[in-house]
């Protein structure tokens, strides 16, 4: 009887243990071990890795693993460039081997760098191969001197990433217009992670040094898409110095577009560069009797108004742009006149004034026929001030915080081009309590370097608000939304209000612009206080 029992009690201890088990196997699944985190490494290359007096045209790398490429395009970077860029495989699938098909020409005695940034990853886990670079030399050596440097951006908190950093060999062929036309002897990326960088393999030589963030990739300047930087000096290869290269959008040379009619007597011209002043005039002065230039607002475009109607089929201009002068021909048809529509412009705050808009040139403002009162109806003085150019006009006031104002425009306040006058026009506005909004006073010292122009910029670098300051002082930015600020100083070395770029051919560099601090975090009814040393 004893021995049922037992017999019972280990198959029961059995059945408990194999239940175990069961619900064990049953809470997870195998892992398949760990994730692999081990780039691939090369097993041998032909030629090697650093032969001298190369000859091939096809070089064999082999790895420990299957491997395929990633983003070639933008990672690979040869130097000197090639006319004609190799074909490398694997193309869309995996491989032991990666194949380099020279197409091109290589020149005598020189070192090339293929620098394949981290577009060599393995198979499953997509490692990389870091920063791999094979490099050879049709010589009977390799050059080993190196520089070293930086990629700043002259207006941006941030530079961009994909710089190519690029020296051009200063010898008797050697002008500043080469970095339009040529590629240079040597280039370095510094692909989505760096600001730095460092140039190896060159020789021993004079080089300029430009940096281009490009739309293309061709390795030239095109000033119409492409930011540049670049070092003003000469620079002699040994050197120990760490350079900066700081990026700019150059400022566009002033060309016209086509000019066309739009309305019955109003023709547009486009334009590129920067606009200080705008002259248009008839080639036959006998046809206009008067005229107006307004700029459209946001657009590089002029709108030419003028009377009386023409009745021909076209009408020459001489537009003159700073010192730019040109003659546009617009062909004239039958179309529809313009009226006059009053609208608000822009966003009125405790900051920004009360603006107006009309869809044609403002040619008189009558206070008299306005009235501005308060949420109380008191009545409030104001100045009423037209920027002719932008068609823009705007009411100066003391505006007081938590309030609403009432401005109403009676018939003939507002008179335009071709003498049409307003409607009345009533419209209401408001303004935030302060408690909702914060301050960020500054006080600035040890400057020597004047005037300078203070702004305050979102953290996309749009600018809420700018002061120019001449001398060493305290200055208020006052209710401000709450948001992520940066303040800016710009260096306004030409005193001309506003930050201007480099200029290459002119050996020009950027203004010097400082942000401080990193970045404010504002708050409702709070007071940033900064202190700013300056230069």
């Amino acid at each position: 009887m004893k021995n049922v029992k037992k017999k019972y009690s280990l198959i029961i201890i059995a059945v408990v243990i194999a239940l175990a088990l069961t619900q064990c196997a049953k809470r997870g699944s195998p892992t398949g071990g760990p994730v692999d985190e081990t780039p691939p490494e090369i097993l041998r290359a032909f030629p090697d890795n650093y032969s001298v007096n190369f000859k091939n045209q096809e070089i064999e790398i082999t790895f420990d693993e299957y491997v395929k490429l990633k983003d070639l395009q933008k990672q690979l970077v040869i130097s000197p460039p090639l006319k004609y860029r190799p074909i490398i495989k694997p193309q869309g699938g995996a491989s032991k081997k990666l194949t380099i098909e020279i197409t091109d020409t290589l020149l005598d005695n020189t070192t090339y760098v293929l620098n394949f940034g981290q577009s060599i990853i393995d198979n499953t886990e997509e490692n990389p191969y870091p920063f791999f670079k094979y490099v050879f030399s049709t010589g009977s050596y390799i050059d080993s001197l190196k520089i070293q440097g930086r990629v700043t951006d002259a207006l941006k908190f941030k530079t961009d990433d994909f710089i190519n950093v690029m020296l051009y060999e200063v010898n008797d062929s050697y002008t500043d217009s080469i970095i339009y036309n040529e590629v240079p002897r040597y280039v370095v990326n510094t692909l989505d992670s760096l600001t730095t960088f460092t140039m190896e393999n060159l020789k021993a030589g004079q080089y300029r040094m430009v940096a281009l963030k490009e739309k293309s990739s061709n390795l030239k300047f095109d000033p119409k898409s492409d930011k540049l930087g670049f070092v003003s000096e000469v620079i002699t290869v040994p050197t120990d110095e760490v350079f900066e290269v700081n990026l700019y959008e150059p400022e566009q040379n002033l060309e016209l577009r086509r000019a066309s009619q739009v309305a019955q007597s109003r023709i547009q011209i486009g334009y590129e560069g920067l606009l200080d002043s705008a002259m248009i005039s008839p080639v036959n002065k006998s046809l206009i009797a008067a005229s107006r230039i307004t700029k459209a607002d946001k657009k590089d475009t002029l709108n030419y108004w003028y009377k009386p109607v023409l009745e021909q089929d076209s009408l020459e201009l001489v537009v003159a742009l700073k010192e730019f002068k040109r003659t546009v021909t617009a062909r004239l048809k039958e179309q529809e006149k313009d009226s006059l529509i009053v609208s608000k412009y822009g966003q009125f705050s405790l900051r920004n004034p009360i603006q107006f808009t009309a869809t044609t040139p403002i040619v008189k403002l009558s206070p008299l026929q306005m009235r501005l009162i308060d949420k109380d109806s008191v009545s409030q003085d104001f100045a009423v001030k037209l920027d002719s150019l932008n068609n823009i006009w705007s009411y100066e006031f003391n505006v007081q915080p938590e309030n609403k104002y009432s401005l109403q425009s009676l018939p003939g306040a507002v008179t335009d081009f071709y003498g049409a006058t307003n409607d009345t026009i009533t419209s209401v506005f408001t303004t935030k309590a302060s408690s909702d909004l914060g301050n960020i006073p500054i006080n600035l010292s040890g400057g020597t370097a004047f005037p300078i122009i203070v702004q305050i910029v979102t953290e996309n670098l749009e600018v809420t608000g700018e002061i120019i300051v001449r001398d060493n002082k305290s200055v208020t930015f006052d209710y401000l939304p709450p948001n992520k600020y940066y303040i800016r100083v710009i260096y306004d070395a030409n005193d001309n209000g506003r930050f201007d770029p480099g200029n290459f051919l002119e050996n020009r560099q950027p203004e010097k612009v400082v942000y401080f601090p990193d970045l404010i975090a504002l708050q409702a009814n709070w007071d940033y206080v900064t202190n700013i040393i300056l230069e």
